[in-house]
C-alpha cells in the first residue's frame, strides 16, 4: 500500500522556507512553492516513514518561521 501526504501551506514567505527546505527533500518526500504556496508531498509504502517525514517537515517549517521572524526584528 502507499500512504501519501499533499500539505499546502499558505505564508508571505513561502519562497523564502521551500528554499530552505529543497536541500532535505528526498525522492519520496519533497517540498516547493506552486502558486506562491508552499506545497509538502511525501509518498511512501511505510507509514511510519510518512509519519515521520511529516514531522521533520514541520519541525523545519517551525525554524524557518523562528528564523525569519528574527530577521524582522532588525
Amino acid at each position: 500500500m502507499l500512504y501519501s501526504v499533499r500539505i499546502e501551506i499558505s505564508h508571505r514567505d513561502a519562497g523564502v522556507i521551500a528554499e530552505s527546505l529543497e536541500p532535505d527533500d528526498l525522492e519520496w518526500a519533497r517540498s516547493y512553492l506552486e502558486n506562491g504556496n508552499l506545497v509538502v508531498e511525501i509518498e511512501t509504502h511505510k507509514i511510519g516513514a510518512l509519519m515521520n517525514a511529516v514531522e521533520d517537515f514541520f519541525m523545519n517549517i517551525k525554524s524557518a518561521l523562528s528564523s525569519l521572524s528574527c530577521l524582522e526584528r532588525d
